[in-house]
């Protein structure tokens, strides 16, 4: 699942900026890597101690760092990120059905 993670954070990333831009907000590059470093180390623990999801993450860090409310949902960050998020939640489903 590693290399699933890996795509999914980069195109959360990537997806969020262009998100971020079209509404006049930054995201600038000591915040990028606190946000990616925070998916990686919640998304790297194994699928049962994964407490929130990849959006919810986003969310939750948005909402700290600008003091606004965010409700980002996966579509807003773009296709490819969309359906990376689903992959993992697929995965993730898998994960805890055999344990």
């Amino acid at each position: 699942m590693s290399i699933l993670i890996d795509n999914l954070v980069e195109e959360l990333l990537n997806g969020l900026k262009d998100r971020l831009q079209s509404h006049e907000y930054l995201l600038d590059i000591k915040k990028e890597k606190i946000l990616k470093d925070t998916l990686l180390k919640e998304l790297g623990k194994p699928s049962i101690e994964q407490s929130r999801t990849p959006t919810q993450i986003v969310n939750n860090f948005l909402n700290k760092e600008f003091n606004e409310s965010f409700s980002l949902t996966p579509a807003d960050f773009g296709e490819k990120a969309h359906k990376l998020i689903m992959q993992w939640g697929f995965q993730k489903t898998k994960d805890m059905n055999e344990q």
